[in-house]
């Protein structure tokens, strides 16, 4: 009698009676941590993440109370996300998920590839920040941030970033936001391929395209060690970027944080489990010093498939308190993405770039930021996402962004590149 064969993992994975998802309270809940004056507070959690199921992304609930009036401050333009710096998700066995100099870089993230949206390559509507029908082709790629970092408006009620914090809070105030840890990327059309660059089939056997979870966390292999690790800014930070309020001469406050988890429950059944990939998504940001450049080329030093990358200028010494470089005053008249011998993915100056990025996301990138999308699809906002076009680091070199002004900014200006990427691992 011939043996039955037995069905191949995730075969089963999507379907229903078979995946049972979840979204549910992590161990790491309801901890509280009161704010220092003028120095960071390390976030100490009394444990870890849960070690079972398949988690797809964690979740940051996030509530700033504050207990006193705050007193003699500015309020940054990106209030209230940078309360995070050095943010990261430390993942035992795995690259760090996040990795992120500040909570500005993860709310910028999630911004245009939020973990729930169509093709998660649209606006994350629930940032505090607008309604899902009021999209508008209205925006003006000119206005990108001449005032302001992500509070700037455009057009009213289309930018996709937050209710303006314009005053100092008031005691018994709160500010809340949620931030997601991603631990994977659900990809519409996924070409499998190998290290070198190899296609490979899908489940069919196919050279072909599928819709992927690309890849989740399976947190029971090894009893898995999964924690943030974060400092809270300090009330009054020494500049805009920093923290939420520069100059405070009096205040108190805590935060408030609650952990979530979004996945799947775990089966015996291997044929209902989600495949795992030699890939793991990663999202990433570093800081590099420039200074007064009139041309730099700031090298991108994360390796595997590249899905997107952008650059962030910011200037401590400008004003009282810093402020984001502009890059449509006219000065920038090249911004480019460069691999191997100096040959383009991306030739832009920075209403090129903007142009192609509302096309994609229905909104423009704040002060300071010129951002390149490989992984969604250019047909319209709710696009499907491939990677397709992504670019592969690992079989090309010398990958860089490559900045050209006729005004050099000021000797204290700093760079920060973002990449968003599969990095290769090992199956697990």
């Amino acid at each position: 009698m011939p043996q039955q064969q037995q069905v191949p993992v995730g075969t089963y994975f999507g379907l229903p009676g078979f995946t049972q998802p979840f979204e549910q309270y992590e161990n790491l809940n309801g901890i509280v941590t009161p704010l220092a004056l003028t120095a960071q507070t390390p976030w100490n959690p009394p444990g870890s993440f849960q070690k079972t199921d398949i988690v797809r992304w964690w979740e940051l609930e996030t509530i700033i109370n504050w207990t006193t009036t705050v007193t003699g401050s500015t309020v940054s333009p990106w209030a209230p996300y940078n309360i995070f710096q050095s943010l990261k998700l430390k993942l035992q066995g795995q690259y760090t998920p996040l990795e992120v100099e500040s909570g500005i870089d993860a709310a910028f993230f999630q911004m245009y590839r939020p973990m729930r949206g169509p093709g998660q390559s649209s606006i994350q509507c629930l940032m505090n920040t607008t309604t899902a029908d009021t999209y508008s082709n209205t925006l003006i790629p000119s206005n990108n941030l001449s005032t302001g970092g992500f509070q700037e408006a455009t057009v009213a009620g289309t930018q996709p970033l937050p209710n303006p914090i314009t005053a100092n809070p008031a005691a018994a105030t709160s500010w809340v936001f949620n931030l997601e840890i991603p631990g994977s990327l659900y990809i519409d059309q996924y070409w499998d391929i190998a290290i070198d660059g190899t296609l490979l089939p899908n489940a069919a056997g196919q050279v072909a395209p599928m819709g992927a979870t690309v890849s989740p966390q399976y947190m029971g292999g090894g009893e898995r060690i999964v924690v943030p690790t974060f400092n809270y800014s300090a009330i009054a930070a020494s500049n805009a970027d920093q923290g939420p309020l520069t100059g405070s001469t009096a205040g108190a406050a805590s935060v408030t944080n609650n952990a979530r988890r979004v996945g799947y429950y775990a089966s015996a059944n291997p044929a209902e489990l989600p495949p795992v990939f030699n890939w793991q998504y990663r999202r990433s940001s570093k800081r590099y010093p420039v200074g007064a450049f009139t041309k730099v080329d700031i090298p991108v030093t994360e390796y595997g498939q590249l899905l997107s990358v952008w650059v962030r200028l910011f200037d401590p010494s400008s004003g009282a308190v810093g402020a984001p470089v502009d890059l449509t005053t006219g000065n920038f008249t090249s911004i480019q993405v460069l691999y191997g011998s100096n040959l383009p993915r991306f030739d832009d100056d920075p209403l090129t770039m903007q142009a192609r990025f509302i096309e994609m996301h229905g909104f423009v990138p704040p002060k300071g930021y010129a951002v390149w999308d490989m992984l969604a699809n250019t047909s319209s906002q709710y696009g499907l996402s491939n990677d397709f076009r992504v670019l592969n680091t690992l079989t090309n070199a010398n990958t860089h962004i490559h900045l050209q002004t006729s005004a050099a900014p000021s000797a204290a200006t700093y760079a920060v590149i973002g990449t968003e990427l599969l990095v290769p691992v090992a199956t697990q």
